[in-house]
């Protein structure tokens, strides 16, 4: 079996693009119905919210199947939490600085608290600062309970077990007293399902893993259509279960594709898997930025909502892969190499107190 540096999992990043790009027509299609009256459209991309149960479900994949070696090894802990705040907050940062800008500039209050608060994407009561950010308070729980399986193997598998429970229990009866929801939130449940397809497959090759993409697809065009008949409400705890299980098996479907090479993933969606968390993460600063320059130019009341729909999608996206490549990337570039590099010149000062490997 391939190692996991030696492994490129296109179609994973290709999930990646493919999440973030529904979550943004989702949104943009939900402000064109709430400015302009698009109901029948936004009835069919309804379900476009759940590219967030296909991200934390990726995430709890590439968690474990990347770090699957650093459990219980405490001397990695470094590594694996320079490698996790580089990946998010660094673009989070300025996601957050051009939020805080906005909502200033549009005669809104933001309490120093919030700016205080939102420095770290933990769990809080209320919206934060950026709309999205609430799926990075999930990931950020997820992170600090994943760091406790590296320093110490069994009380991270019980710290993990604990949290599952407290997931399960609170789906059932409801959370035992008020906390955030990214602390008992069933979307929690999706980064074990996530972890269990990166323990699979590791174990060795998945044979019927065409099936499993199949089914995945098939089941989740399947619930995307009862939710946008209405007949299933996408916010409730069984969409959680519905959605979790088709993206688990596309996932499992994905990885085992990328690991055969049976399919070259389409340059176009590298693009956007390469650019996902941007994509993400900016898209209601670029909404917000193109809705105030559409309606300074009176387009809202001579192009289509349709028309402005379709604009907005792409300059959306577009926004993202730019920020992506100009921001994000270089930004998290140099901070990693700043690290690397104190940490060489400190290698180099120092004494060696013995022989050096």
């Amino acid at each position: 079996m391939a190692t996991t540096g030696s492994v490129r999992l296109g179609w994973i990043e290709a999930c990646r693009g493919v999440a973030a790009t529904a979550v943004v027509i989702y949104h943009v299609v939900r402000h064109f119905n709430k400015n302009g009256g698009l109901s029948h459209l936004a009835s069919m991309v309804q379900f476009g919210h759940a590219g967030v149960d296909l991200f934390f479900v990726i995430s709890g994949f590439i968690i474990l199947f990347v770090h699957f070696g650093d459990i219980g090894q405490p001397a990695r802990i470094g590594r694996y939490v320079e490698r996790r705040l580089t990946r998010i907050l660094p673009a989070y940062w300025v996601a957050v600085a051009l939020s805080a800008a906005m909502i200033v500039a549009g005669g809104h209050d933001l309490p120093l608290r919030d700016v205080i608060w939102a420095i770290l994407p933990v769990p809080i009561f209320g919206e934060p600062i950026v709309d999205v950010a609430w799926t990075l308070q999930f990931e950020f729980v997820f992170y600090v309970l994943f760091a406790v399986l590296i320093l110490h193997r069994r009380a991270g598998i019980l710290a993990m077990l604990v949290w599952l429970t407290v997931i399960v229990v609170s789906a059932v009866r409801g959370p035992a007293f008020h906390m955030p929801g990214a602390l008992y939130g069933l979307f929690s449940a999706e980064f074990f399902a996530g972890m269990a397809v990166a323990y699979r497959l590791r174990q060795g090759a998945m044979p019927g893993y065409r099936a499993a993409l199949a089914a995945g697809i098939a089941l989740f065009a399947c619930f995307a259509v009862v939710e946008d008949l209405g007949w299933l409400n996408g916010y409730g705890s069984f969409a959680r279960i519905a959605y979790g299980l088709a993206s688990t098996l596309v996932i499992l479907g994905a990885v085992e594709a990328s690991r055969q090479s049976v399919v070259r993933v389409p340059s176009v969606l590298q693009v956007l898997g390469a650019a996902s968390y941007s994509i993400y993460l900016f898209q209601f600063v670029f909404i917000g930025v193109a809705w105030q320059l559409w309606l300074a130019a009176g387009f809202e009341t001579t192009v289509s909502p349709g028309i402005g729909c379709v604009v907005f999608i792409l300059v959306t996206i577009g926004g993202g892969i730019l920020t992506s490549r100009l921001v994000e990337h270089p930004l998290m570039n140099l901070i990693r190499n700043g690290i690397h590099g104190r940490g060489r010149r400190k290698m180099a000062g120092a004494v060696p107190a013995g022989p050096v490997a």
